[in-house]
């Protein structure tokens, strides 16, 4: 089945140099699943890819990613909002170079 997730990324832009800006956006994935659980587990999955691939906000430290909606084939997917956050810190985003 098909569902989509929507995604709040709070984190950082470059417009070079060095200098880095608090950005935030919002993006909208297809996410294939079997069932609710296993979509909302594929969408924290791709939260974690979207936070470890975007700058850290430079004013917290950290990219933070957070799973706005989830809509499944029927209707939107109900899921514990304090679950559905993923951040990657500064330091983690350097230990990857």
């Amino acid at each position: 089945m098909e569902y989509f997730a929507t995604f709040g990324i709070n984190g950082g832009v470059s417009h070079g140099f060095g200098i880095k800006y608090p950005d935030y956006f919002e993006r909208t994935e297809n996410i294939i699943a079997d069932n609710h659980e296993i979509a909302f587990n594929n969408a924290m999955k791709y939260a974690k890819k979207l936070a470890d691939d975007h700058l850290s906000d430079p004013e917290t430290g950290l990219t933070r990613v957070r799973l706005l909606n989830l809509i499944g084939p029927e209707r939107k997917v109900e899921f514990d909002r304090e679950k559905a956050v993923v951040e990657t810190t500064m330091l983690e985003h350097l230990l990857r170079l």
